[in-house]
Formats: structure tokens, sequence, C-alpha cells
């Protein structure tokens, strides 16, 4: 009971994180393109918020390693709610550069919040960890329903600063968030390894990285991460450049982050029937069928279906890759090899975020979905070698 307890707490808090994170990928770009001088730039506050993420996940997991998950998620929920803070008086003197400055304090919130899934995974045997993994992303499916229904009221309630209410929205779950890691146990003692076996078998990290699984994890969820960000980060621009409009582009990236998070329910037993491998390459087509949606034409229900296609390729990748990360270090290693994953995972996707703007300004929203078919390509090329020559080599040689 205590462990399914800290598995609920930790859902309660994702739906919380995720309710901030997709009202600052709804509208850190809108506020942006308001603010900023150059509609270049107008993705800039969305990339720093993943690139302060990425920055922040070695640090705060290392963090949580030393002094506990309880201490590291309430650090965390505390720069988030400097963040919203910040972010309203941004909109209220619209400021641009405090805009970016409040984006930039919601990264370390953010890479506090990836490492929910991972407590939940050392909450229960290891052979529950998948279903674990996925439950607690359930949280997503949760502030999907009401986060863009309350984002929109607080943005009306507050007119005329166009999104201010949005990040009031930030404000009211960042503080919300403390409840549930109040009662986390035993999350609220340091990560220390079970037994002295266990400490002699700590590798280097440069070994580690070396290792086949650890790359076709890393590759999956940080590739699968930087696709869904791309054109995510691009696509309420792409919709408003079209002619329509603030609202419809909440509704899209609900259905977007409905996509993400209701096969959550089900992606953990999937993978422990079918295994890892086929659940990432039906991933891989999901996204493919993003992208060919998205090329196909710019109405709203291209949008719709090309957003919907592109978060069940996320969740069959992301969870699939984390899944795969958790047989890639012991006790001793999970500090370092989890962060340097969480690190290398938003990098590329502050990368990937950035570069939407750029490129959906200069080229347009065709050549967003056909860099990401590149992506895609690589991604799906690292996991069939993977799958199809060195698992059967490796288990040929165990049998000679």
């Amino acid at each position: 009971m205590l462990q399914n307890r800290n598995v609920f707490l930790l859902l309660f808090a994702q739906a919380c994180f995720l309710a901030v994170s997709m009202t600052a990928v709804t509208f850190s770009g809108l506020a942006g393109k308001l603010l900023a001088a150059d509609p270049k730039f107008a993705t800039l506050p969305t990339s720093l918020v993943i690139a302060a993420t990425a920055l922040s996940t070695g640090p705060m997991s290392m963090l949580m390693q030393r002094y506990s998950r309880r201490f590291g998620f309430r650090l965390g929920a505390g720069f988030g709610l400097l963040a919203g803070l910040v972010a309203s008086a941004s909109l209220y003197f619209g400021d641009f550069y405090m805009l970016c400055a409040a984006m930039a304090l919601l990264g370390p919130f953010q890479s506090s919040a990836q490492y929910y899934r991972f407590a939940a995974a050392e909450s229960v045997p290891a052979t529950h960890a998948p279903r674990a993994l996925s439950l607690v992303l359930v949280g997503g499916l949760i502030a999907a329903v009401f986060a863009p229904s309350a984002t929109l009221y607080l943005n009306d309630s507050f007119a005329p600063y166009s999104f201010m209410g949005a990040f009031v929205f930030v404000v009211m779950m960042t503080t919300l968030i403390f409840v549930p890691i109040a009662f986390l146990k035993p999350l609220d003692k340091p990560l220390t390894v079970q037994n002295t076996e266990d400490k002699g078998e700590t590798r280097p990290l440069s070994k580690i990285v070396r290792t086949p699984k650890f790359i076709v994890a890393v590759i999956n969820g940080a590739l699968g991460f930087a696709m869904m960000s791309f054109v995510m980060t691009a696509t309420p621009l792409a919709i408003e450049a079209c002619g329509f409009g603030t609202n419809v582009s909440a509704r899209v990236i609900q259905g977007h982050v409905i996509a993400m998070f209701l096969p959550s329910l089900f992606t953990g037993h999937l993978i422990s029937r079918f295994g890892l491998v086929p659940i990432l390459l039906l991933g891989h087509v999901m996204f493919a069928i993003a992208f060919i949606t998205a090329l196909s034409g710019i109405q709203i229900w291209q949008f719709s279906v090309a957003l919907i296609a592109l978060g069940l390729g996320w969740n069959f990748c992301f969870i699939g890759g984390s899944s795969l990360l958790t047989q890639v270090h012991s006790d001793a290693e999970k500090g370092r090899v989890q962060g340097l994953n969480e690190f290398l995972v938003f990098g590329m996707s502050a990368v990937a975020s950035f570069a939407a703007g750029i490129i959906l300004d200069t080229y347009g929203w065709s050549l967003v979905n056909q860099a990401a078919f590149v992506m895609l390509v690589i991604a799906s090329l690292v996991t069939l070698w993977w799958a199809l020559w060195l698992e059967p080599r490796k288990a040929a040689s165990l049998v000679n």
C-alpha cells in the first residue's frame, strides 16, 4: 500500500506539472511573439525552458542522490512558483526579457519533475517498473482535460493583459504541487545503495554510455522528445499564421497532450506483453503518420490529426526509452546515468524547439515536418540495428 501510495501521489504531482508544461508550450511562444521585437525570436522563451531543463537535469539528479527525491521535488516546485510570478509580471509590464528570464527559471522545475516517473519505478518491484512509469504519466491526461479551459478562462479574466492569466495558472499549479510531495515516503531519504555488492559494480560513465542499450534508450528518448518539441512548438504559430486563432491552438494542443498521455494507461502492459522493440517501432510509425498528415495540408483537422499522432509517437518512444534505461544502471549509477539521459533529452529538445521558430518563419510549415522526418529515420535505423543485429549476436554468444 505504501508503494502504491507513492505512485498515486506522483501521478497527482505529474498532473500539476504537465498542466504547467502544457501551458508553457501553448502560451510562451504566443507571448514571445507578442513581446519580441523580431518574430524570429518568438520561440526563444520556449527554447529557454527546454535549455534550462537540460542544464539542470544533471545537478538535480545529483542533489536527489545526495539528499532525497522529495528535497529535489520541493526545490524544483519553488523554481516553478517563482517562474510563474515573473512570467505574469512580464505580461503586465510588456517585457520580453523578463519573459525569457521566467522561462529559464521554469527549467529547474521541469527537470525535477522528470524524475517523478523514476521515483515511481523505485517505489515498486522491478518487474512492475514499466507499469509504474506509465501510470504516473497518466497525470498528463488529467492535465489535458482541465488545463486548456482553465487557462482560457483566466486569460479572459486578466484582459487586457494578453496571456497573463495563463501564467497565473502556472503559479496556482506549482503551489498545489507541494501537497503530494509532502507525503512521499520513503522518498524523503537520500538515494543510497542497498548493499556493498552494488557499490562494487559502479562503472565509469564513459563505459556505460557505450553500451548499446544506453544508446538505444537515449536515441528514442532524445529524438522522440526532439521531434515532438520541434513540431509542437511550431504548431501554435502555424495555426495562428493560418488565421485560426488562439482558441484553436489551445484545443489542438489539448488533443495532442491527451494523445501523449492516454496510452499510458496501457503502454506499460503492452511493453510487458510484446516487448520493448515493437512498442518503440510503433512509436516511429505514429511519428511518420504525424509528419505525412501535416505535410498534406493546413486545415484544422490536419493540424489536429498530426498532433494526435505526434503525441502517440512520443508516448511509445518515451516510455519505451525510459523503461530500457532502467535496465542500464545499478542503484549506485542511477544518479549519473539518469542525469545524463535527461540532459541529452532536453538538450536536443531545446535545439529543436529554437530551430522550429526560425525554420517556420524562414521556410514554412512544410520544411518543419520534412526536417522532423530526418530525425525519425535516424531513430528507426538505430533501433532496428540494435534489435536485428546486436541483440541476436549477443544472445548467440551467450548460448555458445
